[in-house]
């Protein structure tokens, strides 16, 4: 069954950025709007796990050994991003700025 074009987002719809995309979000349904025709449309649900899947895979024979460039392990790179993600969702107003000053932070401990 097809979604009608909207040129109004339900009453309370918030923005968010998922993968550098922008969706908006009511309840549990999630939009997109279109340059081209000025209208949103409902879309499925984002998600990341593909992307998530895709990366752990490329790089699961690094896994003990530390990589290129960051003399750290996939494992202590992966605890500086839940950490930051963590931290970041504590402010959503500002989440990316404190996500990344506090993965930058996190990595540098860790290198010194």
């Amino acid at each position: 069954m097809a979604q009608q074009p909207m040129s109004q987002l339900p009453a309370g719809a918030s923005e968010v950025q998922i993968l550098g995309k922008t969706y908006w979000h009511s309840g549990d349904n999630f939009y997109q709007f279109n340059e081209e025709t000025g209208m949103f449309y409902q879309v499925p649900q984002p998600t990341v796990q593909a992307h998530k899947d895709r990366i752990s895979q490329s790089h699961m024979y690094q896994r003990s050994q530390t990589l290129p460039g960051t003399g750290l392990t996939g494992d202590q790179i992966e605890g500086c991003r839940n950490a930051a993600a963590d931290k970041s969702n504590e402010v959503p107003n500002r989440g990316s700025q404190v996500y990344i000053n506090e993965y930058n932070a996190c990595i540098r401990d860790l290198q010194q």
